[in-house]
């Protein structure tokens, strides 16, 4: 998600800065087990902030006694720490630890994932997240697999279509998380999770509310945490980048009382919304990887059929970001309306600034160049389409 007028990103900059361990009764501790190593392994431990991270210490454990054990800091707040092994197989095992909590962990080289773990309920959910994000990264690499194999377009786009529901699943999954879990510093984990480089599994406008409501428990409990401090910055990016991109779409469509777009069709000629001011409009938002899009597409032809000849046009926005995949959609349903495409990954400026978060999704625009409904599908669409002309 990178943070520019198309696209939202937050980032976590992990800096490796040097301290010393404090001693005292009330401190946490990490330890246990390696299991795995060949002659020798050197276990690192970090407190992970916000925008940083700071090594605590690192040991040596050999095979023949491969434990190991941590005392950190006097914990004032949940804190994450990672455990980072390198022993010829190397991984980082996520904690997050309570004050005054001792944790206890066995780990397999062969299986960063499934540790063993006691004694800390919050690291335990943790664990559940990656869990599921290694799931979802699984499937994901797979379709990808298959996709590139794949020898018609139709296969392709039946994959594509898979992938995207992974991608919504898990997004699914970390909502029912974040919600189940509403005062747990493991939300912040489940925000920021990625399933591929630069690729968030929350990069929405609509996901705003989302850190809104985390970064809230968090403020609320603890003000000055470097947590609080660094969503606050992260939400007000966001906002501003949302803000300035419609601003932007105000101004270039100044003539207009409705946002302008102004995108290439097929053919590479760009067409403007405005440019159908005095007919009836349905501007429409799909995408061809999306399946309710495709059989909206269907009763759309029938309602394209009876009215074009009183005035009515469509103007269809695609999300697709592969012109093959859109052209595909539009070429084997026959669409005879005007199509566009930003064939862009980032998130689409149309789409922001007539606020869209799922498809199929329209307007109904009358000959006045004004909004008359929203969302009309099956008979409502057809009775106001009936009206309006």
């Amino acid at each position: 998600m990178k943070q520019s007028k198309h696209s939202l990103k937050f980032y976590l900059f992990f800096v490796p800065v040097f301290i010393f361990a404090c001693s005292s009764k009330d401190v946490s501790t990490i330890q246990g087990t390696i299991q795995g190593i060949d002659s020798i392994a050197e276990i690192s431990l970090y407190k992970q902030e916000f925008d940083r991270n700071i090594l605590h210490k690192t040991i040596s454990v050999k095979a023949k006694k491969p434990t190991f054990n941590f005392k950190v800091d006097v914990l004032e707040e949940p804190t994450f720490f990672q455990l980072h092994v390198n022993s010829g197989k190397n991984g980082v095992v996520v904690l997050l630890i309570e004050p005054k909590e001792s944790v206890t962990i066995d780990v397999d080289l062969n299986d960063f994932v499934n540790y063993e773990l006691k004694g800390s309920e919050s690291s335990l959910k943790i664990q559940t997240l990656s869990k599921r994000l290694a799931q979802t990264l699984k499937s994901l690499d797979s379709l990808s697999a298959l996709r590139a194999r794949a020898n018609s377009v139709s296969h392709k786009q039946v994959l594509l279509n898979e992938y995207y529901q992974v991608i919504e699943s898990q997004r699914a999954y970390s909502t029912k998380f974040i919600w189940d879990n509403p005062m747990s510093r493991a939300n912040v984990m489940a925000l920021y999770q990625q399933y591929g480089k630069d690729e968030f599994v929350f990069d929405r406008q609509e996901d705003i509310q989302l850190f809104k409501v985390v970064a809230t428990s968090i403020v609320s409990r603890y003000p000055e945490s470097s947590y609080a401090k660094g969503m606050l910055r992260d939400i007000k990016n966001m906002e501003k980048i949302v803000t300035n991109s419609k601003i932007q779409a105000l101004i270039e469509s100044a003539e207009s009382s409705l946002p302008e777009i102004a995108l290439p069709n097929p053919k590479g000629d760009t067409i403007k919304l405005s440019s159908l001011k005095g007919k009836v409009i349905l501007l429409d938002f799909w995408a061809s990887f999306n399946q309710n899009s495709l059989l909206e597409n269907r009763e759309l032809l029938e309602v394209y059929k009876r009215f074009k000849s009183q005035g009515l046009e469509i103007y269809q926005v695609s999300f697709d970001y592969e012109r093959e995949s859109w052209m595909a959609g539009i070429q084997s349903a026959n669409l005879p309306w005007i199509n566009v495409s930003e064939l862009t990954k980032d998130v689409s400026i149309a789409a922001q600034n007539y606020n869209v978060t799922r498809i199929p999704a329209n307007y109904l625009i009358n000959r006045n160049f004004e909004i008359v409904g929203k969302d009309l599908f099956g008979k409502d669409l057809v009775q106001m389409i009936s009206k309006t002309l």
